[in-house]
């Protein structure tokens, strides 16, 4: 049966039905023994009354014939045109009960439905069974639908597909390609669904249909969407393609072909955003030709153009014409909820069952996208309980639109696997979507579990390229780097090719775990293969440059650095910066002249962004170079094409406060105002930390009275801990103590540095009793206390403090220490302490440099 199952797999329509017709005559043969040596002797059943239709009654049969016969029935059904029958007796078949339509039917019933003279109802009943039916089974009818030539089974395939919300493979994409190659219409729904970039084999078969239909618009499309590597050999294909004599196929009928022209004029202007254009078109033509698929078009142009109250006036239009089919109903639907008219929406839902059309899986999931898009999981968990109230089961595509639902906690992320462990089988679309949100919720050791459920299932394809970065990346952010190589070494194992965003994963996840060097070597070795030197780009050089820079690795960053010039790859502005910011942390300043030449004679030429200004500035700073920054700050202005930020004063002033020059800072500070550069407490800080070691503590204090007032700026704790530090450094031990008591009134929260802080300082004042009372401050023990948890002082500071007092054995010290023992153990005056300041010290504050 497994042997079976993977024939069906591949197969063509054709090759399934050898399958189907070697089942029916073993059954036969099997029933003729049965009959024969039981004596059993089918009777009708009185009950049973002729059909007075064309069409033969075959749903009251015995329940042994139709546990012996169901499919041989249903493929008779279908083989006879009688497709009502047949999902009539698929309702009652055991696979069909449980929720999915056996595969050995499936692409026969895909096609009868697509062929109906009736296909609107014989979808509607299809689709009113909520069935499972597989991707592959799509393909395979897809793909007869194309050796047939037969456009029409094709395009109806597709619409069948999208009603259904059965997610797109690549082998699906390309079989609708080739099923709808002279259809423009459906080729250009089949490239806008899917996004940037398009399979190279996809956008292939896309273009010589493109070329053959002579569609240069679609074609343009195409290559817009295609990835740059791919461009070149599919231009050389289109050429080709074009230079050979191609034969047209003849419409299905000269009214359809008339509608859908017109459709594609009206859409190109949507395209444009002439919705004037195609309101015209759509006007003038709608006289001469009634047709849904115009008022589908105009519909979509108008929802394009930001217009879903102008679509909901055609829909009422096309409603009163009686041209309103499903999918202008759905339209409808996201118009209303695109106004946030949910009400409105929901009031379609009535109608659309009064007028015999099935409320869809793509009705629900329209609902569901709202609410998801809306962050209103509460409303996306009640259209799933409609959707299963009404019978219409959760799919694949389901559980994938709540998983992009940007899960945050546990619970939800439970709730939703709780709809997936019901999904069989699972496909890789759902499987990607669960990895970003067990990425998310931090639930790796799902992914594990699910890639097993994936890769044990026997039908279940190899995992895309895609899909392997995607878990890569998950497991690079886990930090887990042995599960990152195998998963690499499985997809090079299973023949999947990487595409450049895997590969991009694969040294981003080596990098961020500092296996830099590893990094190196993959991509040396992917840039031997010819089969992906293509896939090597600057983003991944990049990566890699940045990695050695954070390390401090010059020479490896110039290494590399070469390298990429020995293969031609030009490097851009984020090169060029990355390979400064190595030059600015490894003290490599020096190197800088030889590599602006490099960026003005790189073609087209780099040129300094702002981020290339502040990283010399940085640079130099930190070098010893205050005056070449000051110089690289001048030659930025008077070029006028860059302004200052605040990120590159900071930096100044930086410098400033290292040589200790205060009179370049206060020029600094004046520029900033002249150039309404606003100045932060980081710039605060470091004015306080230059003035203080420069003997000019008065001036500092002034400083931030002036800029607080100025700015309506809130001087924070770090900017007070820096003032204290001052003012001891300035022999002012009295006046740091005071800004504690000033502290405390404007209801800041005095972290452990600045208590630290203020008891070393008195210690070295030789204020002993001052320092033993800001120590029990600290720790919550005096009537000053202050909102929050009390953050006591370091264990060096405490040790000197005891040292001070005596030592360990001396009395005040032991009293000292059982009261701060007491209150950690008791901590009764805790309240919600709030460490506001951990984002500022994530800056590396000057008070720690």
């Amino acid at each position: 049966m497994n042997a079976i199952v993977e024939m069906i797999s591949t197969g063509s329509v054709t090759d399934l039905l050898r399958v189907v017709w070697m089942e029916v005559a073993m059954a036969s043969f099997a029933a003729t023994v049965y009959f024969t040596f039981s004596g059993y002797v089918f009777k009708p059943d009185k009950s049973s009354k002729p059909s007075k239709g064309p069409q033969r009654s075959v749903g009251k049969t015995p329940q042994r014939e139709s546990a012996l016969g169901g499919y041989q029935l249903v493929t008779k059904a279908l083989r006879q045109g009688e497709v009502g029958n047949a999902i009539d007796l698929l309702k009652k078949m055991p696979e069909t009960i449980a929720g999915y339509v056996p595969a050995n039917v499936a692409p026969r019933l895909l096609m009868a439905v697509a062929k109906s003279s009736d296909f609107e109802n014989v979808m509607t009943q299809l689709c009113a069974l909520s069935l499972n039916i597989e991707a592959r089974s799509f393909e395979a009818a897809a793909n007869e639908a194309a050796t047939n030539k037969d456009k029409t089974a094709g395009r109806q395939i597709y619409a069948i597909s999208r009603l259904m919300s059965i997610p797109m493979n690549a082998q699906m994409l390309e079989a609708f390609a080739k099923a709808c190659a002279s259809d423009a219409a459906c080729l250009r729904m089949l490239i806008e669904s899917v996004e940037a970039p398009l399979a190279k084999p996809f956008a292939k078969i896309v273009l010589e249909a493109c070329t053959a239909i002579k569609d240069v618009d679609l074609a343009a499309e195409v290559f817009e969407k295609v990835a740059e590597s791919d461009a070149a050999a599919l231009r050389a294909i289109v050429e080709k393609a074009a230079s050979q004599p191609t034969i047209a196929s003849a419409p299905d009928s000269p009214s359809m072909r008339v509608a859908i022209e017109h459709s594609k004029a009206i859409r190109a202007c949507g395209k444009n955003g002439d919705l004037d254009g195609a309101v015209n078109l759509f006007e003038k033509e709608r006289k001469h030709c009634q047709n849904s698929c115009l008022d589908n078009a105009i519909m979509d142009v108008c929802v394009e153009c930001s217009s879903p109250q102008k679509a909901i006036e055609y829909f009422n239009q096309a409603k009163d014409s009686g041209l309103a089919d499903a999918i202008i109903y759905n339209t409808a639907v996201k118009c209303y909820l695109a106004q946030g008219k949910i009400v409105a929406a929901k009031g379609l839902l009535p109608e659309l069952s009064e007028k015999g059309f099935a409320l869809t899986r793509n009705t629900y999931h329209t609902f569901l996208n709202f609410f998801i898009g809306a962050r209103n999981l509460d409303g996306a968990w009640k259209v799933v309980e409609e959707m299963q109230a009404a019978d219409v089961q959760p799919t694949a595509v389901t559980c994938s639109m709540l998983l992009k639902g940007k899960l945050e906690s546990r619970a939800d992320m439970s709730k939703v696997l709780g709809l997936v462990d019901t999904i069989e089988p699972m496909d890789e679309v759902l499987f990607h979507a669960l990895a970003e949100a067990c990425v998310r919720t931090g639930q790796l050791q799902l992914l594990s579990k699910y890639q097993a459920k994936l890769s044990s299932q026997g039908s279940s394809p190899v995992l895309t390229a895609p899909t392997y970065g995607s878990m890569i990346k998950a497991y690079g952010q886990a930090r887990d780097v042995k599960q990152v190589w195998t998963l690499w070494s499985d997809m090079m194992t299973q023949g999947v090719q990487p595409t450049a965003i895997t590969l991009g994963c694969m040294v981003e996840a080596l990098v961020s775990n500092r296996h830099i060097v590893d990094a190196w070597k993959l991509v040396q070795q992917m840039h031997k293969e010819e089969s992906t030197k293509s896939l090597v780009n600057i983003v991944i050089y990049s990566t890699i440059i940045k990695g050695f820079a954070n390390a401090k690795e010059t020479d490896k960053v110039m290494a590399l650095y070469e390298e990429m010039k020995s293969e031609q790859i030009q490097p851009n502005n984020i090169t060029f910066n990355t390979i400064l910011n190595a030059f600015a942390h490894g003290g490599a300043m020096h190197r800088v002249p030889a590599l602006l030449e490099d960026m003005k004679r790189s073609n087209p030429p780099a040129e300094p962004d702002i981020i290339t200004y502040s990283t010399l500035v940085k640079g130099y700073c930190n070098s010893g170079g205050l005056d070449r920054a000051l110089d690289i700050l001048k030659d930025m202005q008077s070029e006028g094409k860059l302004a200052p930020d605040e990120v590159m004063y900071n930096s100044l002033l930086d410098g400033c406060a290292k040589e200790q020059r205060p009179n370049e800072a206060l020029k600094l500070l004046d520029d900033m105002k002249k150039t309404g550069v606003k100045p932060s407490n980081y710039t605060l800080s470091m004015i306080v930390k230059l003035m203080g070691r420069c003997r000019r503590l008065s001036q500092a204090f002034s400083i931030i009275e002036e800029i607080s007032s100025q700015y309506g700026l809130k001087v924070n704790i770090q900017v007070y801990t820096c003032l204290i530090q001052a003012c001891f450094n300035n022999r002012q031990a009295l006046k740091a103590v005071s800004l504690h008591d000033k502290i405390i009134k404007e209801g800041l929260l005095p972290d452990e540095m600045l208590y630290s802080a203020l008891v070393k300082g008195c210690l070295n004042a030789g204020l002993v009793d001052k320092a033993v009372h800001l120590a029990k401050c600290a720790h919550g023990l005096t009537a000053s206390k202050f909102r929050g948890t009390p953050p006591g002082i370091n264990a060096r500071v405490l040790d000197e403090l005891v040292s001070a007092l005596g030592g360990r054995q001396s009395r005040d010290a032991q009293a000292l220490l059982a009261e701060i023992s007491a209150s950690k153990n008791g901590n009764s005056t805790s309240c919600n302490y709030d460490n506001t300041s951990s984002k500022d010290r994530a800056a590396t504050p000057p008070w720690r440099q």
